[in-house]
């Protein structure tokens, strides 16, 4: 019994021993550590006792701070560069910061020099800051992870602080070099380090398989003009390059959310060089980050130059779609009745962007940027259809997809209607498609023409839809002067209206059940002929039937429709 009762001791302290929290747990027990010496730590059983920083610039949360953190305090015996660095050297998330010189504890949200929270392509997201110092002031360093309240990140490793000597000037966003608008401006970006933040929701600019700029340099440019600027690299280095735009007037390092604009290829720019053009205010600030790909290095020159922008084509967005019809099989023999376009200078929704069907397109969505166009077409009742596209003289070396969508970010179900995309190559004079699948009423489709830049270039083109009916059925004309479909039917959260109005009306949109009773109405006033796209909240309706009328100076028309 007593031996039981002595282990149930020895395992208790040992316990405790075990449980123990670090001695520089707390702000006021910070440990001094020299330049270049080499400190092992672990935060697993520290608590949490630092200020929080609302708006710091390397944010957890709302309620930002570092969790289980412990202390450290910094006397460096040189004026400069110190290089705080636990990058590779813990088995954790970790964060870290910086507090300026002679502040004392307990700390406040003002006292915060600088932070960091994933450094680069450190491994296992971990952390290095670049601060200056002046020989002789005292720095109080915070260590911790990420993380408000448990389960926050805490584990060990080792870090190391040494006097940073860059061959790079510009190599930290901290030190970026101030520039205006220039030409031929010369870098390198040779044995630079990676600082800026990561860009993992941001395939068009940050995709194949590495979502930050490698290697960056900064650049700061206050804009002494109000309109756009060209930034480009554009066949003038020697290696994969990629820019990013922070701003405006944001601070160092700019975190994800702050990015502005980006391109990783630039259109028509050989071995993935790049071109970004962006809008400026005079007098605003903007952070200028220019890397490579995958850790691609080299040198050259850029230039930074105001620009009138290109204008886009007229139905660059889907919501803005020109009017596709359809012709009979000898009508394109002859080359009668062709619908022509051109997705040069077009532009896409990088946030949203649906890549072309994969019958024609593959599986390489790994990211790159693309250029848009789009066009309504009513079938008439056309179950099968044919799509004959063709390139204009001076763009035999572009490349095209088209696709079809029953709404906008709704493509159609490839399984239902097949043969719904078609590729023409760069060395493709004519790409034919057979379309199957229709259903046997007049149905409204988009029609997407679209490029990758990344690798192809745009242009010019024509195309042909084929079908046996090329004029709507009797039948199925309605008073109301045009076409309409809604989507989906049955209806879930929201109703969509595909119209395509075949002259300019005031039109009034009007919701009633079964009852004849009206439960929604929106007054759209004089709309313009051609196709337009609306939807409805109709998340507060029951379920059951409803009649969306479509009321105008010239008629009246109605769809019914069903709410799940």
């Amino acid at each position: 019994m007593k031996k039981n009762l002595l282990l149930s001791f020895f395992l208790s302290c040992s316990f405790l021993l075990a449980a123990q929290a670090p001695p520089n747990d707390n702000c006021a027990d910070a440990i001094d550590v020299a330049t270049n010496e080499v400190v092992s730590f672990n935060t697993t059983e520290a608590t949490t006792d630092g200020p929080l920083h609302l708006d710091s610039p390397c944010p957890s949360s709302d309620n930002d701070t570092l969790f289980r953190d412990i202390w450290y305090r910094f006397t460096p015996d040189f004026t400069g560069l110190a290089d705080w660095t636990l990058c590779g050297t813990a088995d954790f998330d970790t964060k870290i910061a910086v507090y300026n010189a002679g502040a004392t504890c307990p700390l406040e949200d003002g006292d915060l020099l600088t932070c960091n929270d994933d450094f680069g392509s450190c491994a296992n997201n971990t952390s290095r800051i670049v601060f200056d110092v002046e020989a002789g002031q005292s720095y109080l360093l915070r260590l911790g992870g990420w993380g408000d309240t448990a389960p926050g990140e805490a584990g060990s490793g080792t870090f190391v602080i040494e006097e940073f000597v860059s061959s790079v000037a510009n190599d930290f966003c901290s030190q970026a070099i101030d520039i205006g608008l220039v030409e031929n401006y010369q870098f390198s970006n040779i044995d630079a380090t990676t600082d800026g933040p990561l860009q993992p929701n941001n395939s068009a600019c940050f995709g194949f398989g590495d979502p930050n700029v490698q290697a960056d340099i900064w650049f700061r440019f206050t804009s002494p003009i109000t309109g756009s600027v060209e930034w480009t690299t554009c066949d003038q280095i020697n290696f994969d390059s990629r820019l990013a735009v922070y701003g405006p007037n944001v601070g160092c390092t700019p975190t994800g959310d702050q990015l502005y604009a980006c391109n990783d290829d630039g259109s028509g720019c050989s071995f993935y060089t790049s071109r970004v053009i962006f809008s400026v205010q005079e007098g605003d600030t903007y952070l200028l980050r220019l890397g490579g790909w995958n850790g691609d290095q080299g040198t050259g020159t850029f230039d930074l130059q105001e620009i009138i922008p290109p204008t886009p084509p007229s139905n660059d967005l889907c919501t803005t779609p020109d009017s596709a019809w359809i012709v009979t099989a000898m009508m394109a023999d002859d080359f009668e009745g062709q619908i022509s376009g051109s997705n040069s200078n077009g532009t896409f929704d990088q946030d949203n962007f649906i890549f072309p069907n994969a019958q024609c397109f593959g599986t390489n969505t790994a990211g790159g940027e693309f250029s848009d166009v789009w066009y309504w077409i009513n079938t008439y009742g056309n179950t099968e259809l044919e799509i004959r596209f063709y390139k204009n003289a001076g763009s035999e070396g572009a490349s095209f997809y088209l696709d079809m969508y029953d709404a906008c970010e709704m493509p159609v179900d490839t399984n239902v209607i097949t043969g719904s995309c078609l590729y023409a190559d760069a060395s493709t004079a004519e790409a034919v498609t057979i379309v199957s699948g229709l259903p046997a009423e007049p149905t409204l489709y988009l029609l997407r023409v679209t490029t990758r830049l990344t690798t192809q270039l745009p242009g010019d083109f024509f195309f042909f839809v084929i079908g046996e009916i090329t004029e709507p059925p009797t039948a199925t004309k309605e008073t109301f002067p045009g076409n309409y479909q809604v989507f989906p039917n049955p209806a879930g959260d929201r109703l969509y209206l595909n119209l395509l109005l075949d002259e300019s009306a005031n039109t009034t949109l009007e919701v009633f059940n079964t009852l004849g009773q009206r439960v929604m109405s929106e007054r759209k006033g004089k709309l313009h002929q051609g196709a337009h796209q609306f939807n409805f909240d109709v998340s507060a309706l029951k379920e059951g039937v409803y009649f969306l009328v479509l009321q105008s100076d010239q008629g009246r028309g109605m769809v019914k429709f069903v709410k799940e």
